[in-house]
Order: C-alpha cells, then sequence, then structure tokens
C-alpha cells in the first residue's frame, strides 16, 4: 500500500536497481539525465546514434554506478531490438526508458525537401514509437516501468519559424505519450513527456546556427519570462520526477518546462 508519509520522504525520487535506457544520452540533455540517474542508484543504458560516444560516456560514468554503452539508431527497427537485447543481456531488462534522442535541422517550409521532412519524423516520432514499443515488451515481464518521452514546447505553440516538420513530429511524440498511457496503464507502466523549453546546450546552439537564419517568439529578446535559457540539469529533473515512484499516480501528462515561455 502506498502510504503519504515516510520515514525518508525523498526516497521516492530514487531508482535504486532500476534498469534506465535512456537514448541520446552521449550528450546534452541525454548525458544530464543519466548522471542525474545513476546519482539515485539506477543502472543506466546509455544509447546514441554515436556508439563510439555512448561507450566512452558509460565508461566515464561507470565509477558512479553501473553503465552500459550501446550504438542505436533509433529510427531503425533492427537497431532499437539490438539495443533493448544488448540492456536484456547485461542487466535483465528495462524498468525505465527516457526517448531523448532528436533530430532538428532546420529548413524553410516552401524549399523542405520530402526526404527531410520524413526523416525529422523517422527519428523524433518513429523512434519514439519504436524504442517505447520494446520498451513495453520488457517491462510487462518485469511487473510495470515508467517511460518519459521528451517532447518540446513546440508542440504545442509555434516557438521557432522555419521548423514545421520539427513541431509536428513532436506534436505526434506527445500523441504517443496520451495513447500509450491509456493502453498500457492496466500493465502498471507510465507513460508521460517533458516538453523543454529553450536549453543552453550544444544542440540549441546548432539551432542557432546553420544557413538558415531563424525567426519567430523564441528569437525575440527578452521573451522568456525567467530571461534566460534552460541548463540540461533542469530538464533532466524534471524526467526524473516523472520517471521516479513519486510520480507514481501521473501517467498521460505534458509537463512544460520552459520558464514560462508559453504563458507570455
Amino acid at each position: 500500500m502506498i502510504t503519504a508519509g515516510s520515514a525518508a520522504p525523498l526516497d521516492c525520487f530514487r531508482l535504486d536497481g532500476k534498469v534506465a535506457l535512456i537514448t541520446g544520452a552521449a550528450s546534452g540533455l541525454g548525458r544530464a539525465t543519466s548522471e542525474l540517474f545513476l546519482q539515485v542508484g539506477a543502472w543506466v543504458v546509455i544509447a546514441d546514434l554515436n556508439a563510439e560516444g555512448a561507450q566512452a560516456t558509460a565508461a566515464e560514468l561507470s565509477p558512479q554506478g553501473p553503465t552500459l554503452g550501446v550504438g542505436v539508431d533509433v529510427a531503425d527497427e533492427a537497431s532499437v531490438r539490438t539495443a533493448f537485447a544488448g540492456a536484456a543481456e547485461r542487466f535483465g531488462g528495462v524498468d525505465v526508458l527516457i526517448n531523448c534522442a532528436a533530430y532538428r535541422p532546420k529548413a524553410t517550409t516552401l524549399e523542405m525537401t520530402v526526404a527531410q521532412w520524413d526523416q525529422m519524423h523517422a527519428v523524433n516520432a518513429r523512434g519514439t514509437f519504436l524504442c517505447l514499443r520494446e520498451a513495453i515488451r520488457q517491462m510487462r515481464t518485469r511487473g510495470g516501468g515508467s517511460i518519459v518521452n521528451i517532447s518540446s514546447m513546440s508542440a504545442i505553440r509555434p516557438t521557432i519559424l522555419p521548423n514545421m516538420h520539427y513541431d509536428s513530429s513532436k506534436a505526434g511524440v506527445d500523441a504517443i505519450t496520451r495513447l500509450a498511457a491509456l493502453e498500457f496503464a492496466p500493465d502498471n507502466i507510465r507513460v508521460n513527456s517533458v516538453q523543454p523549453g529553450g536549453i543552453d546546450s550544444q544542440g540549441g546552439k546548432n539551432i542557432r546556427g546553420g544557413d538558415v537564419p531563424i525567426t519567430g517568439p523564441a528569437a525575440t529578446p527578452g521573451r522568456n519570462p525567467m530571461n534566460r535559457m534552460g541548463q540540461p540539469i533542469e530538464i533532466a529533473r524534471a524526467v526524473l520526477f516523472l520517471a521516479s515512484p513519486a510520480a507514481s499516480y501521473i501517467t498521460g501528462v505534458e509537463l512544460l518546462v520552459d520558464g514560462g515561455f508559453t504563458k507570455g
């Protein structure tokens, strides 16, 4: 029985002995989340398209707890299955999935190719689906689990132009979240999403760079009420909350972590 009180109330944020597979974990938000999860007792599978980076990050973080670095192309079904099979072989299966891998090159709406549209959706939406499906197959045998999908504030409000393929792919991530939460609640599997605002990371710098200039609300100085970008660790803490027993009665939510941007 779950009770409100505890001799150690912050224990509900711990993931001791839980196996967490985090995609896009070789750098940025994925790496920050991996470090935080290790600090609260999780065993972490660091999965990334950059296999060497995943293995190097796993080796670097291994003094903090059990880690495994695996290469994965989240848009490829066979690659996803191989990554989850590796997690099962090493740790017995997955209890927590963080769908953090993402793809975000810019393209103007009228000049965007079908290939650019398809690649964006293949990574962000299909990749979320493929990893979620494999995770649930393992979680069902382990008595349940928790999935947190990384969406974006752009899923609910235009923030950067041009960005149509990205925004629509992240709206798809939230739709996957809502449906999976309903479908798999009887299996004791919770599914939620985090919608970050602008993050001060290499990925954020990449968005601002390149040949296609950005415009729109998020490019307007002072538009964010807190007047700063978020740090990866601030998003990772929200991810931990939803992944942990602290959110045991929460499923199907989309948690904005945007410094109040979408409320302005």
